[in-house]
């Protein structure tokens, strides 16, 4: 994916987005009725009086404003359980929810069709025949409002929700994943060995959203380079830390360009970084073992969201022919994998006998399933056994533990 692909993406994801979409095309819709009833005949079928698509419209800007707010107010508190009972790293998925936006759209939208028609009629901009389409596209806009005032009840009901936050985060988690085994590894050599060359930082600090693999494929032809990125998606890049390693001779000019196809934030996107949406998944199962949630539930129902997701993951193998052959990525190791979903589950929830025997049942699932989460899955069982074996007190619970916890010793 490109840059401005990239860009143009985040940009459609923003809040404020689709109601500026939805506004735009309300007034456009009321510039279209004046224009096109310039073409009407001069005798119409019937005649639409001015008070009477004035009523219409004065109505519907009165009820949308509060209908507006209100939406907009109910997506605020949402936030804000979502935000304190799960995670704040969660909250742009939530925000990014196209159905609540476009609820949320077609009442701003809608209002300000009101307003603006309001204005036309009362300047007398309209003539018979433009009232008529005003009439008509008031009709359809009635409609859409209804049919978004319905779907938002269905809507109220689960925004914010722990499990439909859970939900979002393992699609999210789901989708980075697919995004880097098709094409595997972004298209570019799968970087086997330490890397070579001159390293290049960025001019910032921060974390890596998005790289050009693109772009650096065709820099590398025209300048003859050989390029092998140390920054994935998801790492966090410093003056000690380079975003790439070159091996060829580069220009100041080349540093800005090959540096310019990396995307540096001051946060993680869940786009491409897997890795990411594994740290809010656990963080959401943290959360819920706080002494002052105390949601073992929740959290069980983390661990086997992140062996559902683990599991479906197909493991990248090495590409046969990469588009971008001179490039080289380092492929997402499996044991980073396993500590960003298990370790703060094994270390918050050591004390809690269900949900050490969940994460461990979790492993036990991995290591059999996935040749390569074997190893990393067997070593994190074995250490949150020993986690718990300090945290668990009663002789039975800890039996219990040493029965659960066999597969990690004989494998």
């Amino acid at each position: 994916m490109s840059q401005i692909t990239f860009q143009l993406r985040q940009l459609v994801q923003r809040m404020w987005f689709l109601p500026a979409a939805f506004s735009l095309i309300a007034v456009l819709s009321i510039a279209i009725a004046w224009f096109l009833a310039r073409f009407a005949p001069e005798t119409l079928p019937f005649t639409m009086p001015s008070n009477g698509v004035m009523s219409i419209l004065t109505i519907l800007a009165s009820s949308l404003l509060t209908v507006a707010v209100f939406a907009l107010s109910t997506m605020v508190s949402a936030l804000s359980s979502a935000s304190a009972s799960t995670s704040p790293r969660a909250m742009p998925l939530i925000t990014g929810d196209r159905s609540a936006q476009t609820s949320i759209s077609v009442f701003i939208g809608a209002f300000l069709f009101s307003i603006v028609g309001i204005i036309g009629l009362s300047a007398g901009l309209y003539s018979e025949a433009g009232r008529l389409f005003l009439f008509v596209v008031t009709l359809g806009v009635v409609v859409l409002v209804v049919t978004a005032l319905i779907r938002w009840i269905g809507q109220i009901s689960a925004i914010g929700r722990v499990g439909q936050t859970i939900d979002r985060v393992e699609k999210a988690t789901c989708d980075a994943l697919a995004m880097v085994t098709d094409p595997p590894n972004f298209d570019c050599q799968l970087q086997l060995v330490a890397p070579q060359g001159s390293p290049l930082f960025a001019d910032s600090v921060g974390y890596v959203q998005h790289v050009d693999a693109s772009e650096l494929q065709r820099l590398a032809q025209e300048n003859q380079l050989t390029i092998a990125i140390t920054a994935r998606p998801g790492a966090y890049v410093a003056p000690n830390r380079p975003l790439m390693r070159i091996e060829g001779v580069v220009s100041e000019k080349l540093v800005e360009e090959l540096v310019g196809a990396f995307v540096v934030g001051d946060s993680r996107t869940f786009y491409s970084d897997p890795r990411f949406g594994l740290v809010v998944l656990s963080e959401i199962a943290s959360k819920a073992l706080s002494p002052g949630i105390n949601d073992a539930g929740t959290a069980i129902d983390v661990i086997g969201t992140l062996v559902r997701v683990l599991v479906d993951r197909q493991p990248i193998e090495p590409p046969a022919a990469s588009r971008h052959a001179l490039v080289s990525a380092p492929p997402l190791d499996p044991r980073d994998l396993i500590e960003d979903a298990f370790r703060p589950i094994a270390r918050d929830g050591a004390a809690s006998i269900e949900v050490v025997l969940r994460l461990l049942a979790g492993l036990n699932t991995l290591a059999f399933a996935s040749p390569a989460l074997k190893q990393p899955a067997l070593a994190m069982a074995r250490d949150a056994a020993a986690r718990a074996r300090q945290a668990l007190t009663a002789e039975s619970d800890l039996k219990t533990l040493e029965a659960a916890a066999a597969f990690a010793e004989e494998g």
